[in-house]
């Protein structure tokens, strides 16, 4: 299937709005994916190599679907997890429209990956006003040899994104396409004016898209949640880990449901909010049947729960807080606030770095603690149960 062929069957599908036709036939995708992808088969991520394998690799690029494009921030040896990927077709739609980008528009994009949104910007706005910053080597040469090779010249920079791109500044348009925990102040100081566009999540709810309006001073921004799209971490807020238990351990019966928390996204939008710092991962134990399932819960400094789905609701709770317990108040607030979705949500950043949650319906709002230090290594990127990247869940 060629690129024509592949964006009119996107469109047919529902998969992409007629709007972005002709952007997404002169920007291929097949020209921004590496020769080796990843598809997961039997739980584990197998390569697919485009020497060995040409039509399976042509399928996976031409399908709507996301593809993994680096394992372990590109290191030998690790536990395979997925730390890079090319976005599903019609996330990068949504991601380009709700960014509200015009011709001439100085944009900044944080995450580069292997150029494709990069590309589509430079379409769009023309080459010299977009910026796109990647904070892997690797990544960062073969987003310039794509992106040359396909006829775009964007400015690539090397560096961490979460600081911006002073030299470059200001932009009207600021787009990050790695998930963040907090934004920024670097973002709203060289976007003064403008629209910043990025996936906000937390730990236990990994999808959110934010839109935020910076005020003229580059000191403050509004906004609100505009849709529900998973994306990589940024490598500097990544959620620590499982930690290493300690003792005592305290055990107790579950009020609610465990199985409740994982299976109810919206719930978890509202709980993630409300409990920024917790983790949450679904495990079995190896070679247990499935009354095995439990929820994990941790937080940054070493508190955990287990909290087990099936029989008497076992509880376990180990460190300075009783994490299970906060969820629960936490739900019986969800409850009592009316099950509030993404979208009820809006967001205030302020000049140092305060992050307001606000919940207009009931008049609520509440201040996001600062992020604790984290472990930045790839084995991190995989272990907190955050989906796929480029994906609405």
């Amino acid at each position: 299937m060629d690129n024509r062929a592949f964006v009119e069957h996107l469109i047919t599908r529902g998969e992409l709005p007629e709007k972005w036709r002709a952007p997404f036939t002169r920007v291929a995708r097949e020209d921004f994916v590496p020769d080796r992808v990843w598809t997961k088969q039997a739980g584990r991520w197998i390569a697919v190599d485009r020497g060995r394998e040409r039509e399976r690799w042509s399928e996976l690029v031409h399908s709507p679907g996301y593809l993994i494009t680096q394992l372990d921030d590109g290191l030998p040896g690790g536990p395979g997890h997925p730390t890079s990927s090319s976005s599903m077709p019609a996330v990068n739609a949504e991601l380009l429209d709700v960014l509200d980008l015009h011709a001439g528009h100085r944009v900044c994009e944080a995450g580069a990956g292997y150029g494709w949104t990069a590309a589509l910007l430079s379409d769009i706005a023309g080459e010299d006003s977009v910026t796109t910053i990647e904070i892997d080597p690797g990544l960062t040469r073969a987003c310039k040899i794509h992106l040359h090779a396909a006829g775009h010249h964007p400015h690539v920079v090397l560096g961490d994104a979460t600081h911006g791109c002073p030299r470059r500044a200001p932009f009207d348009r600021f787009l990050s396409t790695m998930a963040v925990r907090r934004i920024p102040l670097a973002w709203l100081r060289q976007t003064p004016g403008g629209i910043i566009v990025t996936p906000f999540h937390t730990p236990l709810a990994p999808y959110g898209l934010l839109r935020l309006e910076v005020s003229d001073d580059g000191r403050r921004a509004h906004g609100r949640f505009t849709g529900t799209v998973a994306f990589m971490w940024s490598r500097p807020q990544r959620p620590a880990p499982w930690p290493e238990g300690t003792s005592p351990v305290r055990e107790s019966l579950a009020a609610l449901d465990p199985a409740a928390l994982p299976g109810d996204v919206r719930a978890q939008f509202a709980l993630g909010l409300k409990l920024p710092d917790l983790v949450h991962a679904w495990r079995y134990d190896a070679g247990e049947r499935y009354e095995s399932l439990r929820v994990r819960i941790w937080d940054e400094t070493g508190s955990r729960a287990v909290a087990y789905c099936h029989g008497p609701r076992a509880v376990f709770q180990s460190g300075p807080r009783d994490l299970w317990d906060e969820v629960e108040q936490a739900y019986t607030w969800y409850q009592t606030a009316g099950a509030p979705g993404p979208r009820d949500f809006e967001v205030t950043v302020g000049p140092r770095g305060r992050h307001e949650i606000h919940l207009p319906q009931r008049g609520q709002s509440w201040v996001l603690p600062p992020l604790a230090p984290a472990p930045t290594g790839p084995q991190q990127a995989g272990r907190t149960a955050t989906g796929a990247p480029g994906l609405r869940p």
